[in-house]
């Protein structure tokens, strides 16, 4: 059968194939994806090995795919460029400016999560990530988010797979213990570092999530505990959460 049955070309079908798998990961495998774009199921099964190999995608649980290091990859260097980049970085402007401290935004990339932007405030003590850094995810305000919001198995299975750095006397590496940590971040819909990453440093983060109310970026801080504890962090997240909103207007409008 010519790749042009149909009116669709090879590069055309592997684009909507990856389009399909990206929106809806967790339910679309080989068959469904035939029927719903009516291709062919052997051609399907050729693209699919084809984005595996290139490692746009992965095959998953339950014959389905999920994205690739390469889309994510991908999706990093885009965002740094999306044409309202204006815009969001003057909405991380006015919450440094509001709550006069430095702010960051972090995506999830597979188990890790990175640093893409941030807008600083000027204090003399600082912590330095560039864009492209990762944060760790049982001792960060940001990461203990992230794994929250993943199913509980997920989440605690990842834990225990990841090097754990007791960073200070505060960071958790007990799976148990951990596991009521992020039952405490589901329930209040926000996480804090309480100097579980730096001792010295507290932060806190929430998320912003898209239509199906899944996590896509974490908004944060993260600041010195001489400059503003924990109860002084929960006054703040309001302001956090109303910037949130405003984010996840340009960060995930279609």
């Amino acid at each position: 059968m010519s790749e042009k049955t149909s009116g669709r070309t090879s590069p055309k079908r592997i684009l909507d194939i990856l389009d399909l798998v990206i929106s809806d990961p967790k339910n679309y495998d080989a068959k469904k994806i035939s029927l719903e774009l009516k291709i062919p199921l052997a051609t399907v099964y050729r693209h699919l090995d084809t984005l595996c190999e290139e490692k746009f995608l992965i095959f998953a649980q339950h014959s389905t795919y999920i994205p690739g290091p390469k889309i994510r990859e991908i999706i990093l260097k885009s965002v740094t460029y999306e044409p309202e980049v204006t815009l969001r970085r003057s909405f991380l402007r006015q919450l440094t400016n509001e709550i006069q401290e430095t702010v960051s935004l972090s995506m999830p990339l597979g188990t890790k999560l990175i640093y893409f932007d941030r807008i600083e405030y000027n204090w003399p003590m600082q912590l330095n990530l560039d864009a492209g850094d990762q944060l760790p995810l049982h001792a960060s305000a940001s990461g203990k988010l992230y794994l929250a919001n993943m199913d509980k198995k997920s989440a605690l299975k990842i834990f225990e797979n990841i090097k754990k750095n007791k960073n200070t006397k505060n960071t958790i590496t007990d799976v148990v213990q951990f596991e009521e940590e992020i039952k405490k971040i589901k329930n209040s819909g926000h996480a804090f570092d309480d100097e579980e990453w730096f001792a010295g440093m507290v932060g806190v983060s929430i998320p912003i999530k898209n239509k199906k109310n899944e996590l896509c970026f974490c908004l944060s801080t993260h600041t010195a505990k001489s400059r503003k504890n924990l109860e002084d962090l929960k006054k703040i997240i309001p302001s956090m959460k109303r910037v949130a909103l405003s984010l996840e207007d340009v960060l995930l409008k279609n």
